[in-house]
């Protein structure tokens, strides 16, 4: 029956056309590029895991806040606020553990075929667009043609304000935030919070025991020494950046 309703023309034009594959410099472009477009693919892959296991992770956390609270660890020898300042650290820790691996290891070798890539576009050699218009969305400031239609778009208070975090994260001004800053404030946005909670965690351990003092010390440098140190670290993780990378790369090209 199927055999009847399609023809043997149907099924010929229905096949996909496929670019012979040979030694010409054609070919051998268009497979580098298309190796290097599914090596992207499978870093940003495992990138995505990475923080489908740090959600997994988050709700262990809660979970053992709501155990530490509900009080069934009667035969525990510490206070409840000490033991919820203590899994609020080493949650953190964790936290920190998947920011290593994904900002700074699979975001680097991610950045090694994405710019393989953009260079190949650049060049002409891919008539694709993906790479310069993902770089357009998302670092327009990288390349000229793209940094003046972006100023163009943007109010004066809005660039004002891009530089003034430009300047706090990176120390420059006008160069743009690198897209790796958004897992780096995704990463630090938690573990700011897990130390917030461990501070007042212990600083409410001190208060009732009655170092008043302590207790209001903590309250108040705890928020200030946890930004420190978030911005330190999204200041690092900077360095994993397509920026850094790029410039990295063009320094071994000239020496």
């Amino acid at each position: 029956m199927d055999d009847e309703i399609a023809s043997h023309e149907s099924f010929e034009s229905a096949k996909f056309i496929v670019d012979p594959i040979n030694g010409s410099k054609n070919s051998i472009d268009l497979g580098l590029y298309s190796k290097a477009f599914s090596y992207t693919k499978h870093y940003n892959n495992l990138k995505m895991k990475y923080k489908f296991v740090l959600v997994g992770w988050i709700l262990a956390t809660f979970l053992a806040f709501s155990y530490v609270l509900s009080g069934k660890e009667i035969g525990a020898p510490i206070d409840k606020m000490i033991s919820l300042a203590l899994v609020a650290i080493f949650s953190s820790r964790g936290v920190l553990l998947m920011l290593l691996l994904d900002a700074e290891i699979y975001h680097r070798l991610l950045n090694s075929s994405f710019s393989a890539n953009l260079e190949m576009e650049m060049k002409g050699i891919s008539k694709s667009r993906i790479h310069k218009n993902m770089m357009k969305a998302l670092l327009p400031e990288a390349i000229p043609e793209f940094r003046q239609q972006y100023e163009k778009s943007i109010t004066p208070t809005s660039r004002k304000l891009k530089e003034f975090f430009c300047w706090i994260f990176t120390g420059e001004k006008g160069k743009g935030l690198d897209p790796v800053f958004y897992d780096g404030l995704f990463y630090c946005g938690i573990c700011f919070c897990l130390w917030i909670v461990a501070g007042f965690s212990v600083s409410t351990y001190f208060y009732y025991h009655g170092y008043k003092v302590i207790a209001v010390g903590l309250g108040v440098l705890t928020p200030v020494v946890s930004l420190v140190i978030c911005i330190h670290l999204i200041r690092k993780t900077l360095r994993s950046g397509i920026k850094k990378f790029t410039i990295g790369k063009n320094e071994q090209k000239s020496n």
